[in-house]
């Protein structure tokens, strides 16, 4: 009758995926303990990977009511209110997590998607770009997680066709450790849409090195190196 131990035990067992008997000692935790913040975090968190959304949002509910200021349990429930559609719940729990917890770049990048969904381009770029001044990579847990601020920025730049910003910022992700492949081909593909043929080339076939052949991304990656190389041939005809 530990609450302690099962709690523990709890968080033991998920760090060896044993998700189910993980819940177990958990929930014991909490019945012993009814004002144990953490072990309703833990169980919204499994049901949650699970998308049990209904006992996460529950279990989370409860967290939150023990402790409104609970930086990750804020973050959970805005996945949870975003998947059942609740976009503007959503919306205030991700700013109370980054509120009370700043370096955070991935709750800035669900944000930002968060007003894609709504066309709010100009409001997501913001957000990134706020992410980005406050998210140092030394200030932050995972610096790989800064670089996807800064892809996002290039991708939402590319596609309201500023190519030229959109290169700036996805060669400052690539320049931090723990950069994706994605962000390379991102590049390269900005590269493209500025017209920018050999260089696009070098950093697909860069992005085509990094990823395994069976890769879906590398079947776009071989399409556009086909199409490259057809343009760089017509402009060198041409010339």
């Amino acid at each position: 009758e530990n609450a302690k131990a099962h709690y523990g035990l709890g968080v033991a067992l998920l760090e060896f995926d044993e998700a189910s008997q993980a819940r177990k000692h958990l929930r014991e935790a909490s019945k012993l303990d009814p004002a144990m913040t953490e072990a309703f975090y833990q169980l919204g968190t499994i049901a949650l990977k699970e998308e049990k959304l209904d006992e996460a949002e529950q279990a989370l509910r409860k967290a939150l009511e023990l402790e409104p200021d609970h930086a990750a349990g804020q973050y959970a429930m805005s996945q949870i209110l975003e998947k059942k559609g609740s976009l503007k719940e959503a919306e205030v729990a991700l700013r109370r997590s980054i509120a009370l917890d700043p370096y955070q770049p991935v709750a800035f990048l669900r944000l930002a998607r968060l007003y894609v969904r709504v066309a709010a381009e100009t409001e997501a770029i913001a957000v990134l770009r706020e992410g980005l001044r406050i998210c140092q990579p030394d200030k932050v847990q995972s610096p790989a997680d800064v670089a996807l601020l800064y892809n996002e920025v290039g991708i939402l730049l590319q596609q309201s066709g500023h190519y030229a910003q959109a290169i700036d910022e996805l060669k400052k992700a690539i320049q931090i450790p723990g950069a994706t492949p994605e962000i390379v081909f991102n590049l390269g593909w900005a590269h493209a849409s500025k017209g920018e043929s050999e260089t696009a080339l070098e950093f697909v076939n860069q992005y085509l090195s990094m990823v395994d052949a069976n890769d879906p991304g590398a079947r776009t990656a071989i399409s556009l190196v086909r199409h490259l190389r057809e343009r760089i041939a017509e402009q060198r005809g041409d010339e």
